[in-house]
């Protein structure tokens, strides 16, 4: 009985002086790590403990704190193909293992559902599905509708990298977020890794951390009201209401069914213990604890971001690009990386969207407010009846094109022509282009320009000569200003584009 004591004790002893080594799951087997850079290692373990970590011929040492929190950095490293073992040891024993890992270019996928859309859904998945054998393309996927009221430490149960050799493992993944890592691997030669954080009908609110509600007055109202609202709120109160309505709604879809009628309403969404919104998945800051900061410091290259559609409206379409410049600022803080380059989307035409023009323009004008940054212009494509359209191929070539041209320095012709300038002279204006020394073509008549006049805009009649589209009113009076493909379903409208194809950027200027 003694021994038997003797070995439990020892045993405890034991466990309690080395502890499990404690790492968010994004360092996990399969992982990818970016190349070229001082990457960031970090977890948790006994308070005080001396950590260890080996990788690629390097052996990297920290010193846990009193709350056993630790990081340390690897030494820069070349791209690396061959699949290595990391190994993390706590007072010099073995606690950890990574297998699988490459060395190459990282980048995080955000926005909402048009980022969020599985690659399967889209109209180049069927060639896509016959070379999709990538073993250098990693994914990263977590469970993006997790809201928490704290940062979290680790990522959402059932996170993990995946490693791309079959269609069938990428098919729920992100299409923009996958083309767009296949062409950088194609052209680069090098392992590429993608992190997704999308989800759908988020707003940019959603990815900002609490202490930046302040750095706004339209944000810091949003949230007071949400953490008032959150006051009144009883959880128990909306379950049981959502259960009955449930029910209600399943009576109704069965009689539906029984009378052979279409039945197209949509079952209640359930409530959630920490989101007294209806759409729970617009709560601020608590998708920003429970996806982004288990993943803050990573070190990666850049962010993708294809998002705006969910604010399109109101206050928060009134604040769009202070919004946008504050979650680089506050991404870029928090991946302690102030390079982080960061490519975002312009919005799709669709059929109806009233603000759709205006939301572009500000997409637009935030790709010229900060440093590394740019924007994807994406007005010829999309449904006119669907908000998601397929044609995602597309728009995650013309982001790596982006990427390979102003992040890797390649010779690609990826930037659509922009406004330079506007000229007035009475009833006419004469509009230059930035074209980045590409040839300008008009496709068919030119179109879809309007002019303001006595503070009104009408159409108008343009003639393309010599690179410049000039402009007139049709009456004769002094033009105020002038405008481009400013409506949401522009598409059948898009005449002005560069020789590789690029739609010129749609825009407004008024004198």
């Amino acid at each position: 009985m003694k021994k038997i004591t003797l070995i439990s004790l020892s045993l405890a002893f034991s466990i309690a002086s080395f502890a499990e080594i404690k790492m968010p799951k994004i360092f996990s087997d399969n992982m990818l790590l970016q190349r070229h850079a001082y990457v960031k290692i970090w977890g948790k373990a006994d308070a005080n403990a001396k950590v260890d970590v080996e990788f690629a011929g390097q052996q990297k040492s920290a010193k846990a704190d009193a709350k056993g929190n630790w990081s340390l950095r690897l030494d820069k490293m070349p791209a690396n193909k061959n699949p290595q073992e990391m190994k993390i040891s706590e007072n010099g024993k073995l606690g950890k293992t990574i297998k699988n890992i490459l060395v190459g270019e990282v980048w995080v996928a955000g926005g909402q559902s048009n980022m969020n859309w599985g690659i399967y859904n889209t109209d180049g998945y069927k060639d896509f599905a016959k070379r999709a054998n990538y073993p250098a393309i990693r994914y990263f996927r977590q469970n993006t509708c997790t809201l928490t009221k704290q940062p979290s430490f680790d990522c959402p149960k059932y996170a993990m990298w995946y490693d791309i050799t079959n269609a069938k493992t990428a098919a729920g993944f992100s299409a923009v977020g996958m083309y767009f890592a296949e062409k950088l691997h194609l052209d680069l030669d090098v392992p590429v890794g993608i992190i997704h954080t999308a989800l759908g009908a988020s707003k940019m609110i959603c990815w900002l951390s609490e202490e930046k509600m302040e750095s706004l007055p339209y944000l810091k109202k949003e949230w007071e009201k949400f953490k008032s609202d959150m006051e009144k709120y009883d959880y128990s109160k909306a379950h049981a209401k959502w259960k009955k309505d449930v029910a209600d709604w399943k009576e109704r879809e069965r009689l539906a069914k029984e009378q052979k009628k279409e039945f197209k309403e949509k079952c209640p969404f359930e409530p959630h213990e920490l989101s007294c919104l209806n759409l729970k998945y617009q709560t601020p800051v608590y998708l920003y604890n429970g996806v982004v900061a288990p993943i803050a410091s990573y070190t990666c290259r850049g962010v993708i971001w294809y998002q705006g559609e969910s604010d399109s409206h109101g206050g928060t379409l009134d604040n769009f690009q202070q919004q946008y410049d504050l979650l680089v600022q506050t991404w870029r803080e928090k991946f302690e990386n102030p390079n982080l380059y960061f490519i975002h989307s312009q919005l799709t035409s669709i059929g109806e969207a009233s603000t759709w023009a205006l939301i572009r323009w500000k997409q637009f004008l935030s790709s010229k407010s900060l440093k590394n940054v740019s924007v994807v212009n994406i007005i010829d494509l999309g449904q006119k009846d669907d908000v998601h359209p397929r044609d995602k191929d597309i728009v995650g070539a013309r982001f790596a094109n982006l990427a390979l041209e102003k992040v890797y320095n390649k010779k690609v012709n990826a930037r659509a022509p922009e406004l330079k300038r506007v000229l007035y002279n009475g009833d006419t204006v004469k509009i230059e282009f930035n074209t980045f020394g590409r040839t300008l073509e008009m496709r068919g008549e030119p179109r879809a320009f309007e002019v303001k006049s006595n503070g009104k805009w009408s159409n108008a009649k343009a003639v393309f000569s010599n690179q410049c589209v000039f402009v007139k009113s049709l009456n004769g009076e002094k033009v105020e200003g002038v405008r481009y493909l400013w409506k949401a379903w522009a598409k059948p409208d898009v005449c002005l584009y560069n020789q590789d194809g690029l739609p010129a950027f749609s825009f407004i200027n008024e004198k």
